[in-house]
């Protein structure tokens, strides 16, 4: 089946668009309540904004005045990109994900940070957004910004593929081994819709994944609540909102 159409949408973003952000420079998207917290209670601005619910995909979020805001989104392909619709509608041109992702390759660990820098399109979302066959990836300019500010916050990370997908429970090891052998290093649930969306909206897009579970060894190992991945999950988020003004220039 051919989804993707060049026909215009019936139903359009800019009608749940949120009137009031028109501002924004920077929305960060999270999918873990523990990161949307250590994001809010690192903000030194004035907080304009701060709702439960009350943008379409997102559970809470919360806007500062210089234009930078976080938004606690569902998971998923078709949330996020719902959450992102809206906010590119209301004006924002610049989005980055803060989100988690299993290791299927022994080249990450637990804990590590990986920054995609394409990603292996197994979800129906953006399918909508841009033919089959056409590699999805982050913006490159977006993707400089936001290597050179980890960088310069002495974070390591790895680059490398993300494979993102619909079924959770239908990641077999055929799939670990074929992908990673392309040079795939996680798995999670989002990524390559984002980035084809961004690419249909041509806007700036790019993503930072915390390794919170490994699935390489042909046993699934969650590590949610490690030491290390707290630890890690917490100084991005707090760096991130230090320093989010480096990102967008």
């Amino acid at each position: 089946m051919e989804w993707f159409s060049d026909e215009e949408s019936v139903v359009k973003p800019e009608a749940l668009a949120p009137k009031d952000m028109g501002f924004l420079r920077l929305g960060v998207v999270v999918f873990v309540k523990r990161v949307y917290d250590w994001m809010r209670a690192a903000v030194l601005g004035d907080v304009v904004l701060e709702r439960e619910g009350g943008v379409v995909g997102a559970k809470r979020f919360f806007v500062v005045r210089d234009g930078f805001a976080v938004f606690h989104s569902y998971f998923g392909a078709p949330a996020a990109v719902s959450l992102a619709e809206v906010l590119i509608a209301a004006g924002l041109k610049n989005i980055l994900v803060f989100g988690e992702a299993g290791s299927i390759s022994p080249e990450v660990g637990v804990g590590d940070v990986v920054v995609p820098v394409f990603a292996v399109r197994e979800e129906g979302t953006s399918y909508h957004y841009l033919p089959p066959g056409i590699e999805v990836g982050p913006s490159e300019t977006f993707l400089r910004r936001v290597e050179e500010f980890l960088r310069g916050e002495g974070i390591p990370f790895k680059e490398g593929g993300v494979w993102t997908t619909d079924a959770p429970f239908r990641e077999t090891m055929g799939k670990v081994l074929k992908y990673s052998r392309a040079g795939v290093l996680a798995v999670e649930m989002e990524c390559s819709a984002l980035f084809a969306l961004s690419i249909y909206r041509r806007v700036s897009a790019a993503v930072i994944l915390t390794i919170t579970d490994t699935l390489w060894e042909g046993v699934w190992k969650p590590a949610f609540n490690e030491p290390r991945v707290i630890e890690v999950e917490k100084r991005v988020s707090e760096t991130l909102v230090r320093g989010w003004g480096e990102l967008v220039g």
